[in-house]
């Protein structure tokens, strides 16, 4: 194996080691606030968004208000950001301005958007295993 190649391996190791330090999946979110840990998520969407639907206890805040209002945030606690989709770099710029602070922060891998669709997929499977488990109970 050439240097090359071991520096570029190094720097990939440690590149996905901070980003699963200071990302979070959906499931991983799901079960953090079913678990009641120490968490405080913001969405960064609009307000009309966030009324029609967002993360439980999650509240609503933008960019600009992070900036201004971090103080009201809990440090003991980690701060989870989130936003539309993937592509939406909200999250990623509230958690920055959050870390720049000396907050504890994540970023909710895939948004609103994949919170959405592992919801979905989480019904449908629990739905499944209910028609098909005899005696079970499903309520």
């Amino acid at each position: 194996m050439s240097v090359e190649t071991v520096n570029k391996t190094e720097d990939a190791v440690s590149f996905f080691q901070a980003k699963l330090a200071y990302e979070i999946g959906p499931v991983g979110l799901d079960q953090a606030i079913k678990n009641k840990e120490h968490i405080q998520v913001i969405d960064m969407r609009t307000p009309e968004l966030y009324a029609k639907g967002h993360v439980p206890g999650a509240i609503n805040v933008s960019l600009d208000q992070i900036e201004r209002n971090a103080h009201q945030l809990d440090k003991n606690k980690t701060v989870v950001t989130y936003c539309y989709n993937i592509t939406c770099s909200l999250a990623t710029k509230g958690a920055l301005a959050l870390a720049e602070k000396g907050y504890k922060v994540k970023e909710l891998v895939g948004g609103w958007q994949s919170w959405q669709e592992t919801q979905k997929y989480t019904q449908e499977i629990e739905a499944a295993n209910c028609s098909t488990t005899k005696g079970h109970s499903c309520g």
